[in-house]
């Protein structure tokens, strides 16, 4: 089959392109609002673009026509805290996606647990294995209208990685076995893993 994205609308790409692209990771991103409020959300939509320094960005699409409370918050705070989302969070991670109102803390709302971070207003989730503090560098918007998408490019300013995934200074993707998502609401175990070398030449 043949899709061309513009006979195509927004819903059917959405379905579209993580389903192409996948399995993609979930970023639980945590942000606090200028009420103080604390908010976590999961998106996929999430890329590392440097390593030195270390850059990832982040897209985020409107809510009803509107920003979504992450965008508000980052916009308000100039940071956001990314945390990796296990097979122990997985589920508490996708509740937090449900239409909440902006003064709910979702962090709270869920069972989890917010905790101060050490270089940014936004807090992190302590059951995260992985949390990434970042400060916005620059953020773009694509498109307009309700097709608007504002992609955000954040610096990692500092990792928080627990203990006993680690090896010899370095993270262990067998121990620490994050959750993909295969878009529409599917995800994947990342338990199947295999070493492949290329040949020299």
């Amino acid at each position: 089959m043949k899709f061309e994205p513009q006979n195509l609308d927004r819903h059917k790409l959405h379905d579209l392109l993580p389903c192409s692209l996948s399995p993609l990771p979930i970023a639980f991103i945590s942000t606090v609002g200028q009420d103080g409020v604390f908010n976590a959300a999961p998106f996929s939509f999430v890329t590392p673009v440097s390593v030195k320094p270390p850059i990832i960005c982040v897209s985020f699409g409107l809510k009803k026509g509107q920003k979504k409370d992450t965008v508000k918050n980052i916009e308000y705070t100039g940071d956001f805290v990314v945390n990796i989302v296990d097979s122990s969070i997985i589920k508490p991670s996708v509740q937090a996606s449900a239409n909440y109102p902006p003064s709910v803390d979702e962090i709270r709302e869920v069972g989890l647990t917010a905790v101060a971070s050490e270089k940014v207003k936004s807090p992190r989730i302590a059951e995260s294995p992985v949390s990434l503090e970042c400060k916005v560098m620059f953020s773009v918007e694509l498109s307009e209208g309700l097709n608007l998408q504002k992609v955000v490019f954040g610096e990692v300013v500092l990792f928080h990685v627990k203990d006993e995934l680690c090896r010899d200074g370095a993270i262990q993707p067998r121990l620490l076995k994050p959750i993909a998502r295969l878009g529409t609401n599917l995800y994947s175990h990342t338990t199947d893993i295999f070493e492949m070398i290329p040949v020299r030449v």
